[in-house]
């Protein structure tokens, strides 16, 4: 029997492609049984309808119900549950009062963020467009002297998710009114917000241009005081070139003390990324989608330890405190005992157990099987869609995604050819069906379909068979 080296990618379709039936749904069957990783899919809740939506929102992780029911059941110990003994990793580990400091979670997510220093992590129960908002709203700090000389512009993609768009527009609003309050504009007219936000146009596909991307900061750099985009886009799949793009800009940045930030919402659990590397200020993630926490999910928030918190001071409360000593002065406020470096001072209350335990469970489950081995079985899953996809529909579907793996994630989107309405398609492939089953995918303006197969929890037989029905819709034109 064929052994399928899931684990490296490169390898993996070429040596499959060599058999005469590698499309087939049994041979599809024989990878899922030489697959590692085979037995993670039993630790989802997964009823009739098998997940291809990840990238929406992900079934539900069933270990974390029973660590949820630990939390209620050590709510009977009332107060226990906030000291560190009451944890069961120990001590070390913090419980209900520094949840979000919990070290292996920290470990996980700084093996998968690339982050330097755990002082620049804290997990959240806010939501991702929330911690945007209040970090943006930090960081966007305009001068008077800026709006005299213009330097008051935000840049973001163009066809950035709403609700980005909004924050940002919310921000630059109350921006222009604390401006006004100050009389910036007596000799000149008020900006209208969104005149204020530059947009990076992308192609016919919705697809951004590294180039135009550099060339758009470079020659607006004097204007410009916070970079704001996504790492992987959330209509088309694209991953932006982001070591690329930073590289070339490095000096303009730095030259023109810009702000970087960057919405991970698409990013996390999906694939790697270097924070470190890259001249990132502050960045923000969700746990509801590739990390199957549930509707809602927050994640975190990363604050560069770099980041001068003393000309952007960040919104504290007493969680910003040093846990050992802030009890000493419960009654007052002690200036010395807050954080003043990373996303640890931007700490406020206490978050909520159970609404970080999805997100802390999840990442410190595949932590131990190490993300390398789950994104590269990712990839594999990737590879064999994108193959299948190509094999049966070529001539009419058109890829949106790039297929460079540098250039994507696992979601994968594409067109088809003369369809006017995608949703008809997704109702299709969701109906009950005996034979093939019934699968969730989504849509997105203008008819793009969106997939995505999911290391921990998508098969290839899954996959095989979710082809099998689209073959079956796009004969009958939907």
């Amino acid at each position: 029997m064929t052994s399928y080296p899931l684990n490296h990618p490169d390898k993996f379709i070429p040596l499959l492609m060599q058999e005469p039936d590698w499309f087939s749904l049994e041979t599809a069957k024989k990878i899922d049984a030489d697959d590692p990783l085979h037995y993670t899919k039993n630790l989802f809740n997964i009823g009739e309808l098998i997940p291809f939506a990840g990238h929406s929102l992900g079934p539900v992780f069933q270990p974390v119900i029973s660590q949820i029911q630990e939390i209620v059941d050590l709510q009977l110990q009332l107060h226990e549950g906030h000291f560190s003994d009451s944890h069961p990793d120990g001590k070390d580990s913090g419980n209900w009062f520094d949840c979000d400091r919990h070290i292996p979670s920290l470990a996980a997510a700084k093996n998968m963020l690339g982050f330097e220093d755990d002082c620049e992590f804290v997990f959240t129960a806010s939501g991702l467009s929330q911690n945007l908002a209040m970090l943006m709203e930090t960081f966007f700090r305009p001068t008077k002297k800026d709006w005299e000389n213009g330097k008051t512009k935000i840049v973001m993609l163009d066809t950035e998710f709403f609700s980005d768009q909004a924050v940002a527009v919310s921000v630059m609003k109350r921006a222009i009114q604390n401006a006004e309050n100050f009389g910036c504009f007596e000799h000149s007219q008020k900006p209208d917000p969104e005149s204020q936000i530059l947009k990076i146009k992308p192609d016919a596909n919705g697809l951004f241009n590294t180039d135009n991307i550099i060339k758009l900061i470079q020659e607006n750099a004097k204007t410009i005081q916070l970079i704001s985009v996504s790492d992987i886009v959330f209509n088309t799949g694209q991953r932006l070139e982001l070591n690329k793009i930073f590289s070339a800009l490095k000096n303009v940045i730095e030259e023109n003390h810009i702000i970087v930030g960057l919405d991970l919402a698409h990013t996390v659990g999906n694939r790697k990324i270097d924070l470190k590397s890259l001249p990132v200020t502050f960045a923000v993630g969700c746990g509801y989608k590739h990390l199957s926490g549930f509707a809602g999910s927050g994640f975190g928030i990363y604050v560069n330890k770099k980041a001068d918190l003393k000309k952007y001071p960040p919104l504290q409360g007493w969680k910003a405190a040093d846990s050992v000593r802030v009890f000493e002065t419960i009654h007052r406020y002690d200036d010395s005992i807050m954080e003043k470096v990373g996303a640890l001072a931007f700490r406020a209350s206490c978050p909520a157990p159970v609404a970080i335990a999805p997100t802390q469970a999840f990442l410190n489950y595949f932590h131990q099987i190490g993300f390398d081995h789950c994104f590269n079985k990712s990839e594999s899953l990737v590879r064999y869609l994108i193959a299948l996809l190509k094999h049966h529909l070529h001539e009419k579907i058109e890829l949106i995604t790039p297929e460079d793996p540098m250039q994507r994630g696992a979601m994968i989107v594409f067109q088809v050819k003369g369809s006017k309405n995608a949703e008809k398609i997704e109702h299709f492939l969701k109906k009950e069906e005996l034979t093939l089953g019934s699968f969730e995918i989504d849509t997105r303006p203008p008819n793009n379909i969106r997939l995505t197969p999911h290391y921990a929890y998508t098969t290839f037989e899954q996959i095989n068979r979710m082809m099998t029905k689209l073959i079956v819709a796009l004969k009958q034109n939907l």
